[in-house]
């Protein structure tokens, strides 16, 4: 399964482009998926659940195994991440 889109930007804030993969699905959700450390693997998945625009949880991978080790939810829908569980 590809991505609809492919960007490079710098989604860290270190001044370095990181790889950017979009996903666009049939219910209408958003997928990012983005390799931060530029192994081709994605560091970090961030979900646009109902296609409003706003990010409803984010997967990270802290260990680089290839494996989301964390995640990072907006339990309330206001648009702040507000709740995290880390394996």
């Amino acid at each position: 399964m590809g991505f609809d889109e492919v960007h490079k930007m710098d989604i860290t804030g270190d001044g370095v482009d990181e790889t950017v993969g979009v996903r666009r699905n049939e219910d209408g959700s958003v997928e990012y998926h983005v390799d931060i450390d530029g192994d081709g693997t994605a560091d970090m998945k961030a979900v646009d659940s109902d296609g409003d625009g706003v990010i409803d949880h984010v997967l990270l991978d802290h260990d680089g195994d290839g494996k989301y080790d964390a995640a990072v939810v907006d339990a309330d829908g206001d648009g702040q991440m507000d709740a995290l569980a880390e394996k």
